[in-house]
């Protein structure tokens, strides 16, 4: 009789560790997961909002030339995603002092949606702004303000 109650009471230790042990290890290994992706997708665009405006700085031209190079390495960069974004607005400003490069996206969270809260998705913006180097033409540029200041 007494081998028959310490196989129920394994029997019911077992049933309770299936109960409560193995749902929160599924819990939190997704709630990992989705950690993970969230920001996996924070530094994807942190760093192609970078790279976009450091090589549209490099670019020769005026303003509206480095924001064509700057689209298109954005474009290059977004298209290389490991996941994909819905919808990511791009403003790009340059000028003969800088390109700055900002991205938004809004990541849904799975799962969440089902919350009486509008929970459903997070707003991710990347700003990243890079200064053109091109100090003769910056020289150049500021010779030319000061003269026509002058009245010249």
């Amino acid at each position: 009789m007494d081998k028959e109650r310490k196989r129920k009471e394994k029997n019911a230790y077992m049933t309770l560790e299936a109960c409560f042990i193995m749902p929160i290890t599924v819990i939190l290994t997704a709630f990992l997961l989705i950690l993970t992706f969230y920001l996996y997708t924070v530094c994807f665009l942190n760093q192609a909002a970078y790279i976009a405006a450091f090589r549209a700085s490099l670019a020769d031209g005026a303003g509206y030339e480095r924001e064509a190079k700057a689209e298109e390495e954005l474009e290059k960069l977004l298209a290389e995603a490991l996941i994909r974004l819905p919808e990511t607005q791009k403003e790009i400003e340059a000028s003969s002092f800088r390109v700055t490069v900002t991205l938004k996206t809004e990541w849904p969270l799975p799962g969440l949606a089902v919350l009486p809260a509008d929970l459903g998705s997070l707003q991710i913006e990347a700003s990243k702004e890079a200064l053109v180097r091109d100090a003769p033409a910056f020289i150049r540029g500021m010779r030319k303000l000061a003269r026509i200041g002058e009245g010249g």
